[in-house]
């Protein structure tokens, strides 16, 4: 348009303006009217709103009561002229298309006047007629904009992109926007004809698809977002022209088999078949519908397409969707998050009774020795032993509970480094939702956000209460534990005093604890240790008592065999009064007999005990029943001296090393093992050897097929 100069009236100047609004704007206004004035002087802007059909031509404005025009003007290319009936009609040779605005400044004889208008056609059609009412505002004068629009949806920061970025003629394409006003509305033109109306998700982003015309020429399309308050946001780009040329073969989209379910930090693999380098829109939603994450990705010439999609760390644990979009048609996916615990190990059944086995399997860090430990229903440990883990990560062990085991919920915890997992099974009963309570260390500086992982029952609200070493409450609250019936609970520390502190967690009659320090630090001072007894059998509980000259200080506890290989390490402290006591170590069940060293050591102090560790120790040894076989026979096959329930391998060769055969058994608790193989029949007559590991140690036999 001309330049709009002549229409100023010193309006920079001005520091009382006066806002005129002809009615509530709305998406369906065809032109909407906007006045700003200062005392005797107004600026009418009437414009000609996107999506009307028609192009103003001419404008008829004239005064309600007994005011009277003065004098007004008009911008280039537009004439004006004052009818003896008080109405100026305003025309031009160039008409306001849609999109576009113009403005008529004037003069009257009152202030505030109320401007009644008509914007009509070249055919005198009316197109949208009203009346303007006048109210005082007070605007600073270094504020020239006069008509800022009311935020309705879109605001200063709000942006959206297309996907793809640029377009082709006569296809689909899809919007992506964020930081509006959510749950609000908006509309979407191309090249000021409305295409969509949409709704802003909670979040404040918008996602929809939409479709672009035949483009003839190379032409510079505008993209406008528009909500009802006039806000917009615009995009221009130049569409190339549509070409003739040959379009690919269009394939319906599809979607290939994926996992049902993830950890935390895991990568899946997407794929599938779409048209032939199309765009596909793959948005990521949680369980309530929000959007986590929004990608695109181009289907190769050949119409396959891939994408790996990466499942955030931070992402809670439960289901969400994956949704493939190529503008036409959609293909979902739902995939179920779970944690990404490195030891993951359940019994194949959930209850025995005492004197019987129990089998665990599941998956923990490959090529890494993992401790168990078995804590019975009154938080008793009775069981413990190392377990080799191969290259699969695969783990599979039997357990059994000795007979006169008290009857309740057992708890199994296995170890690899800093990496624990825990599972629980029942003896005599089915095995009770119980709360597991562990602090992720024991101590904490003071100016640190404690934090203590809770187990339980799934979506179970769960009473806090903290204490302190003198039992006196220190806090009280409440947890939700997630879908997967885990959650930590979080401290800050310098909330709380230096000491120890013990935290309670109770759910109907389930109830658990764990203790954690505060500010401790090492250097204990002398330092006294020992063990209620000086001999302890294979799988006994020990004692462990000492005291240290200064009160609350941390301690390393170590124990280790007759051979010097550490067997377990312990962190603990010593309490107000300086003492401190070890009462969670049981002997494992094949533990080697001799003497073991206890060292507690506390910065650069230290001291050491002995105690003794007898029982059965013998080798590793496998026997048959016989000496020589024929083919067809069964062959009897028994050992003894294998690690405590351990999983005997036996491998069977012949006299060039060629193996004919392999069996996995698992040893009693006294380490005797026993079983039958059946001599194929189709073996030749000659010299065969047996093999028996049970990962700790080795042994052969030989025998005659004849």
């Amino acid at each position: 348009m001309g330049s709009h100069s002549v229409l100023v009236f010193s309006l920079l100047l001005i520091s009382s303006v006066i806002f005129v609004s002809s009615f509530d704007t709305s998406f369906a206004d065809k032109v909407i009217g906007v006045s700003t004035g200062f005392e005797d002087s107004t600026i009418l802007e009437l414009k000609n709103n996107r999506g009307n059909t028609a192009s103003i031509d001419t404008v008829r404005i004239w005064l309600s009561g007994e005011n009277e025009f003065k004098s007004f003007k008009t911008e280039n290319g537009w004439m004006g002229k004052n009818t003896p009936q008080g109405v100026i009609v305003f025309t031009s040779q160039t008409e306001i298309d849609p999109g576009q605005s113009v403005k008529f400044g004037i003069k009257t004889i009152e202030n505030n006047p109320v401007i009644n208008w008509k914007a009509l056609d070249s055919k005198g059609e009316i197109i949208s007629s009203a009346s303007t009412t006048v109210t005082k505002s007070e605007i600073s004068e270094n504020k020239p904009e006069l008509n800022q629009p009311k935020i309705v949806t879109i605001k200063e920061s709000s942006n959206f992109r297309f996907i793809p970025e640029k377009p082709a003629s006569n296809s689909y394409f899809r919007v992506v926007g964020e930081d509006f006003v959510p749950n609000q509305s908006l509309d979407f033109y191309i090249a000021n004809e409305l295409k969509e109306s949409v709704k802003v998700d909670s979040d404040g982003k918008i996602l929809f698809t939409s479709k672009l015309p035949a483009i003839l020429n190379d032409e510079r399309t505008e993209f406008v977002l528009r909500d009802s308050g006039g806000n917009e946001k615009t995009l221009s780009i130049r569409i190339p022209q549509l070409e003739n040329r040959e379009i690919a073969d269009v394939i319906k989209l599809s979607l290939g088999n994926t996992p049902q379910e993830a950890k935390r930090g895991d990568v899946i693999t997407l794929d599938g078949m779409a048209t032939p380098n199309t765009t596909l829109t793959i948005t990521s939603k949680d369980n309530n519908g929000n959007i986590l994450a929004i990608d695109t990705i181009q289907v190769r010439f050949d119409g396959k397409w891939t994408y790996d999609n990466l499942i955030s760390p931070e992402l809670d644990l439960g289901m969400i969707s994956i949704e493939i979009d190529d503008g036409k048609g959609k293909a979902l996916r739902n995939v179920e998050v779970i944690s990404a615990k490195l030891i993951n190990i359940s019994g194949t059944e959930t209850s025995i009774e005492a004197g019987e086995s129990i089998t665990f399997e599941g998956t923990a860090i490959p090529n890494q020795e993992m401790s168990i430990i078995i804590e019975d229903a009154i938080n008793t440990e009775i069981f413990s032993r190392t377990v080799s883990v191969g290259e699969s990560g695969l783990v599979n062990f039997n357990v059994e509970i000795p007979r006169g085991s008290v009857e309740g919920t057992y708890i199994l915890s296995a170890f690899q480094g800093n990496e624990s997992g825990i599972t629980t099974f029942g003896v005599g009963q089915e095995p009770e939702p119980i709360l597991i309570v562990r602090p992720t260390k024991l101590n904490f500086a003071s100016d640190e956000m404690i934090n203590v992982e809770i187990q339980g029952p799934v979506n179970s609200q769960v009473a806090i209460i903290l204490i302190d070493s003198a039992d006196r409450e220190k806090l009280s609250d409440t947890l939700n534990l997630g879908p997967d019936g885990k959650e930590v609970y979080k401290i800050k520390s310098n909330d709380l005093p230096n000491g120890s502190f013990t935290l309670n967690a109770k759910r109907g009659e389930s109830s658990g604890s764990a203790v954690f320090t505060i500010g401790l630090t090492t250097g204990s001072g002398a330092i006294s240790i020992q063990t209620t007894r000086d001999d302890y059998k294979q799988g006994e509980q020990i004692l462990i008592l000492g005291s240290t000259g200064a009160i609350n200080v941390l301690l390393d506890i170590t124990i280790s065999d007759s051979n010097g290989k550490i067997i377990k390490k312990i962190e603990t402290f010593s309490d107000r009064f300086g003492v401190f006591k070890v009462d969670n170590f049981r002997i494992p069940l094949d533990a080697t007999v001799g003497k073991w060293n206890v060292n507690a050591k506390s910065g650069g102090n230290f001291k050491d005990v002995e105690f003794s560790v007898s029982g059965e120790n013998n080798e590793l040894q496998i026997f048959t029943d016989k000496s020589n076989y024929n083919t067809n026979e069964l062959l009897n096959i028994s050992g003894s001296g294998a690690r405590l329930s351990a999983t005997v391998t036996i491998k069977i060769f012949d006299s060039e090393g060629i193996k004919i055969d392999e069996l996995n058994i698992t040893a009693k608790s006294n380490g005797e093992y026993l079983t039958m193989w059946q001599i194929p029949a189709d073996l030749e007559s000659g010299e065969y050897e047996m093999t028996a590991d049970d990962g700790a140690s080795n042994t052969s036999t030989k025998f005659t097929i004849s």
